[in-house]
């Protein structure tokens, strides 16, 4: 059985034991121990001398909470640490855990770009599986003779009809044959943080069920019909699947037979197996038909609950990062007035 290692860091170590037991349980044949390791006010030569002590057998997976005791050296933050043990441990992915709901205002751009990802501990259990999968799929990100950018199309195994635009629009910094010692941490955070959680290339199963004209429990019927369509590249997790959007829409026709509707929404309604009762339904309108085709925020709050609408019901989130080709745009609750 494979058991990973992961090192948690932090000022207060008591805050890791309630996760223990749910995190070193592991999943099916993979399980992980947690090593702790306390931040006081000695952390830069207990820092040094772990380091040492482990260079030649490097943890998989760093967790480091963001806030410190204020006292501490230096004004040490769980940024600064992981910043550090970066340049030591390069292809060890690093995640943050925080009790901050406010992340836009809490992290500036250099904190985040230290993690590959950012957790509450009020959430933590739902992302178990996240952490694993972080875990064992960093060190694929690190090419050996590829280029970097084929290479991160190879890890992502994208469709063929996919692969083109995703090279395209990879972000700059991943370019060329040199590559920074950051580079690897960049790649898996823009990979999770925007690739599996912004709509476009790949949808969750809300947007994959709206894109069909179906409830998402109208999309678990037929869910097996689309097997192959299932993003299966770094990252991926059973928990909270993704689906290549391409592959949903060309799956759905060639399911649906040439007299499918043109409309994907229809196209869906038509599979086998689906009745009325699947169909979704727009939250505004309250009716089936036209079938909503937009996936909005309930509000601008960062926990907001997600409808589904029709298009005219919606309208630009004032927290879109703007047009980024091959995304799609954040959308919220259009405001009307009666």
């Amino acid at each position: 059985m494979k058991r990973l290692r992961f090192v948690w860091i932090d000022d207060k170590t008591e805050k890791a034991e309630p996760y223990r037991a749910v995190i070193e349980t592991g999943l099916g044949s993979t399980q992980a121990s947690i090593e702790l390791i306390e931040v006081k006010s000695d952390a830069l030569d207990v820092l040094s001398n772990w380091t040492t002590e482990n260079k030649k057998h490097p943890p998989d997976l760093f967790v480091i909470d963001h806030v410190f005791n204020p006292t501490l050296p230096f004004g040490l933050t769980g940024a600064s640490v992981a910043h550090l043990l970066r340049s030591e441990f390069p292809q060890v992915p690093m995640v943050c855990v925080t009790a901050m709901f406010d992340r836009a205002n809490s992290f500036n751009e250099e904190d985040i770009s230290e993690y590959t990802a950012l957790f509450l501990y009020q959430h933590l259990e739902n992302h178990i599986e996240d952490l694993y999968a972080i875990a064992k799929d960093f060190r694929k990100l690190h090419p050996k003779d590829a280029q970097l950018r084929e290479h991160i199309i190879a890890c992502l195994k994208a469709p063929n009809r996919d692969k083109d635009d995703l090279l395209r629009l990879l972000p700059e910094e991943f370019a060329g044959e040199k590559k920074h010692a950051t580079t690897g941490h960049r790649v898996a955070r823009w990979i999770f943080n925007v690739l599996l959680r912004r709509a476009g290339f790949v949808y969750d199963r809300l947007h994959a069920a709206t894109l069909l004209g179906l409830t998402e429990a109208g999309f678990k019927k037929v869910e097996t019909q689309f097997k192959n369509a299932r993003y299966k590249g770094v990252f991926a997790t059973d928990g909270d699947p993704r689906w290549w959007a391409s592959a949903i829409r060309k799956r759905v026709y060639d399911l649906a037979g040439e007299s499918a509707p043109d409309l994907p929404q229809y196209a869906g309604r038509a599979l086998k197996g689906i009745t009325a009762n699947d169909y979704s339904i727009c939250y505004v309108s309250k009716k089936a038909d036209p079938p909503p085709d937009a996936v909005v925020a309930a509000d601008v709050s960062g926990n907001a609950k997600r409808r589904v609408v029709c298009r005219q019901y919606s309208e630009r989130h004032p927290g879109d990062p703007g047009i980024t080709p091959g995304f799609e745009t954040r959308l919220i609750l259009k405001k009307t007035r009666k």
